[in-house]
C-alpha cells in the first residue's frame, strides 16, 4: 500500500498540469468566467403567485432562514441573487459543514459544523469579514453538528420595539435558544437518547402550536415550546418505517487502502475517532437509516411532512429492513394540556429518498422524488400522487419550488431541469446550461447541490469533474429563469451536500462538506482516477457580491416587473397581489441598500443614483397611498429607475 506522506504535494502538482489542461482558463470581460453576460433578466412573473403564510413569529423571507431556506423547505428568497461574485473569505476552514449557514436580518450568519474537532455546537460569523462573533459549547459531549440553526422573528418586547429574533438549534440529545448576540434563551433535553451516532438536520416552526420542531435520522421526532424549550407534546413520536439497506460497507465500493486514504483525509476536519468513516460515508448516502434529510411544515395548517422510509411490510417482505420510501403527513392533536403528533397518511412509493419534501406556499402540493429519478407530486388533503414524471436522472437532493408560474427545479448531476406543474401533469421546461468554463480532456461539468430561487435568478453549484460523482473542482453559477443560461460563473468553495444559502446581501454562502472530493483525490492518489483536484478546504467560503450597481439594477427591474403584474391581476387575486406588494417592498430596501455601496465603489454615480431614489420614493408613495390601486403606478415609478439602469450602466471590465 502506497504511503499517504506528501498526499498534498502530489495532489498540487496534479492541480498544476490540470490547470495547464483548461480548468482555470477564466478569460473575458469579467472577473469571473463566465461565456455569457450580466444582461437584465428576461424572466417575469406571470398571473397569480402561491401566497406565503404570512406569521409574526416567521421572519422576512429575504434570506436563507432554515435549511431549505423557509419552513417549506423552498428554497426561495424574495430578494435579487448578486449578478456579479466572487471568491471572499473562507472562515474555518477546519470544520466540515454538512449543512450552511442561516441569517438574521442584519445578515450575522448561525451554523452547526459536524462533529468539529472543537467542543462547539453553534458559531455565530460577522458576514463582513467571517470573524466569530460568538460560539455555544457542546455541553453533552454527544455528537454534535450536521444540523441547521432556524431563526425566528418574536413579537416585539414593547410597544414601537422591533421584534427581537431568535436562533434555535435542535440537536439529537439537546435542543437551544440564543438570541441574536448569543444569549441563552432556554436550553434543554429533547427526551431522545442513544449510544449510536443519530443526527438531526434541523429544527422546523408549527405555527398552530406554537412550537419548533426536530426529526432525528432514526425516525424520532420531537416538539418543544418555542417560549420555554418545555415538551409540546407528551413523549417523542416514533415514525413507523425500519433502516433503509446498508448498501456497501464503505458507501462506495471502496478499496481499503482508498478508504483508509478518506478517513484521514476527513478526519482533519471531523470528529471520526469514534466509529468509522464509512459510518460517515453511508450516512450521506441515505444507507441505513429511516429519515435521510430535512424536513417541511406547512405553515396553513401546521402539519408536519417528513419523507422517510415506508413501514417494513409494504415492500412485500416483512425483515427489518425498509425498501421503500414514503412521504409522511404528521397532525397535531390536542390531548388535555398536550399535544400529540398523529400519521394523517402517507404515500408510499418504490425506492429510497434523500429528498426533503418541499411543499408549495399555498399548501396545497408537496413534492418529493424517489432514487429513480422520479419527481413525485403529492395531494397534501390525502397523500394521493397527483402526478409522476421521469427527469432522464437521478434526482439529488430537494426540489425548489418557485412561488410564480408554477415553477419547480430539479437537480441532477447533468444540471438543473425545470418542470412546471400544470396541474395534472409535470412539464419539462429547459436544462441548464453548463458551459461556463473551458473543460479539461476526461471530465464534464457536473452539477452538485440543490438550486436556489432568487428575484432575478436561479442560484446553483457545478463544476468540472469526472463522471458520474467525483468532483475536481466546483463554483458558483447564476441561471437566466427564462432560459436556464449562464448569467455568471465564478469559481470558488468548496463542493457541498447542503444549498445555495443566500444572505440578505443577495450573496451566497457556502457550507464547506467536501466528502465527494475526498473520495475523488483518494481515488486518484491510488490510480483509480487519472487525477485529482487541490487539496480539501473546510468551513464557509462567501461568494461575495461584486459590482452593486448591477444588483441595483436587477433588483429595481424585478421590483417592476412584479409590481406590474400585481396591478393587472390585483382585481382577480387581491392575496397575491398583497403579497407581491410585501416582496416590491423588499427589493426596494435591497436596491437602497447596494446604491450607496455602489457610489462608494466608483461604480454608480451620484447623480444618478439620486435619481433612481426619487423613483423609488415615489413608488413607495404610490403604494402606501393607494394600496392595491397603487400598483401600476408605482411599477411605472419603478419601470423608470429600471430604464435608467439599463441606459447607464456600463458592461463589466475585467479585474
Amino acid at each position: 500500500m502506497q504511503t499517504l506522506h506528501g498526499f498534498t504535494a502530489r495532489l498540487s502538482s496534479v492541480v498544476v498540469a490540470f490547470a495547464s489542461a483548461g480548468l482555470m482558463l477564466c478569460a473575458g470581460a469579467l472577473p469571473g468566467c463566465a461565456k455569457g453576460d450580466t444582461a437584465q433578466t428576461r424572466w417575469v412573473p406571470e398571473g397569480c403567485r402561491t401566497v406565503p403564510v404570512d406569521h409574526e413569529i416567521l421572519p422576512s423571507r429575504v434570506a436563507f432562514r432554515n435549511f431549505h431556506s423557509d419552513e417549506a423547505s423552498t428554497d426561495e428568497i424574495s430578494i435579487a441573487f448578486a449578478p456579479v461574485f466572487r471568491e471572499g473569505w473562507t472562515a474555518d476552514p477546519e470544520m466540515f459543514h454538512a449543512t450552511g449557514p442561516v441569517f438574521d436580518s442584519n445578515g450575522n450568519l448561525y451554523l452547526s459544523p459536524g462533529l468539529p474537532h472543537e467542543p462547539v455546537a453553534l458559531i455565530s460569523l460577522d458576514p463582513k469579514d467571517g470573524e466569530r462573533r460568538f460560539m455555544i459549547p457542546n455541553t453533552t459531549g454527544a455528537a454534535s453538528g450536521a444540523s441547521t440553526p432556524m431563526v425566528l422573528s418574536g413579537p416585539a418586547n414593547g410597544e414601537g420595539e422591533e421584534p427581537k429574533e431568535m436562533i434555535v438549534l435542535g440537536l439529537y440529545d439537546r435542543a437551544f435558544a440564543v438570541d441574536v448576540d448569543g444569549t441563552v434563551v432556554w436550553d434543554v433535553p429533547t427526551g431522545l437518547t442513544s449510544d449510536e451516532l443519530h443526527f438531526v438536520f434541523g429544527v422546523n416552526y408549527a405555527p398552530a402550536v406554537d412550537a419548533v420542531v426536530g426529526v432525528a435520522d432514526d425516525g424520532l421526532v420531537y416538539a418543544l415550546d418555542r417560549l420555554t424549550g418545555q415538551p409540546a407534546i407528551e413523549e417523542p413520536y416514533q415514525l413507523p418505517g425500519e433502516n433503509s439497506p446498508e448498501g456497501d460497507p464503505r458507501g462506495s465500493e471502496l478499496p481499503l487502502e482508498v478508504s483508509i486514504c478518506v478517513a484521514l483525509e476527513l478526519g482533519k476536519l471531523a470528529n471520526l475517532s469514534d466509529f468509522e468513516v464509512s459510518l460517515l460515508i453511508s450516512f450521506l448516502n441515505g444507507n441505513g437509516v429511516q429519515v435521510a434529510n430535512h424536513f417541511s411544515i406547512d405553515a396553513n395548517t401546521s402539519n408536519v411532512w417528513i419523507a422517510a422510509t415506508a413501514p417494513d411490510a409494504e415492500d412485500g417482505e416483512v425483515d427489518g429492513v425498509s425498501k421503500f420510501g414514503a412521504l409522511y403527513k404528521l397532525e397535531f392533536v390536542r390531548r388535555g394540556d398536550s399535544y400529540e403528533l398523529e400519521e394523517a397518511c402517507h404515500a408510499s412509493f418504490e425506492g429510497g429518498s434523500s429528498s426533503t419534501p418541499a411543499i408549495r406556499k399555498d399548501g396545497s402540493r408537496v413534492y418529493t422524488s424517489n432514487n429513480a429519478g422520479r419527481l413525485i407530486a403529492i395531494e397534501t388533503a390525502d397523500c394521493s400522487r397527483v402526478w409522476d414524471l421521469d427527469v432522464g436522472g437521478v434526482i439529488n437532493g430537494s426540489i425548489a419550488v418557485s412561488s410564480d408560474n408554477d415553477e419547480l427545479y430539479v437537480n441532477t448531476r447533468g444540471g438543473i431541469i425545470q418542470v412546471f406543474d400544470r396541474g395534472d401533469e409535470g412539464v419539462v421546461g429547459w436544462t441548464s446550461d453548463m458551459d461556463a468554463f473551458d473543460v479539461p480532456p476526461d471530465t464534464v461539468a457536473l452539477n452538485t447541490t440543490v438550486p436556489g430561487i432568487g428575484a432575478n435568478a436561479i442560484s446553483m453549484q457545478f463544476g468540472a469533474g469526472i463522471p458520474p460523482n467525483d468532483f475536481i473542482k466546483a463554483g458558483l453559477a447564476q441561471l437566466d429563469r427564462a432560459t436556464g443560461e449562464v448569467r455568471y460563473f465564478a469559481y470558488g468553495g468548496e463542493t457541498t451536500t447542503a444549498v445555495m444559502n443566500t444572505g440578505p446581501d443577495g450573496s451566497v454562502y457556502i457550507g464547506n462538506s467536501p466528502f465527494r472530493r475526498v473520495i475523488t483525490n483518494c481515488k486518484a492518489e491510488y490510480g483509480l482516477l487519472p487525477f485529482g483536484g487541490a487539496p480539501i478546504v473546510g468551513g464557509v467560503t462567501k461568494l461575495e457580491a461584486e459590482r452593486l450597481d448591477l444588483l441595483v439594477r436587477d433588483a429595481v427591474c424585478a421590483a417592476a416587473d412584479r409590481a406590474s403584474n400585481a396591478g393587472t391581476h390585483r382585481s382577480e387575486c387581491p392575496e397575491s397581489a398583497s403579497a407581491d406588494m410585501v416582496q416590491v417592498g423588499e427589493l426596494i430596501a435591497q436596491a437602497r441598500w447596494a446604491g450607496p455601496q455602489a457610489i462608494d465603489d466608483g461604480d454608480l454615480s451620484t447623480q444618478d443614483w439620486t435619481a433612481i431614489e426619487a423613483e423609488l420614493a415615489t413608488a413607495e408613495q404610490e403604494l402606501d397611498q393607494g394600496g392595491l390601486e397603487g400598483l401600476i403606478p408605482a411599477s411605472n415609478a419603478l419601470g423608470r429607475g429600471c430604464s435608467m439602469l439599463a441606459r447607464t450602466l456600463p458592461e463589466p471590465t475585467g479585474t
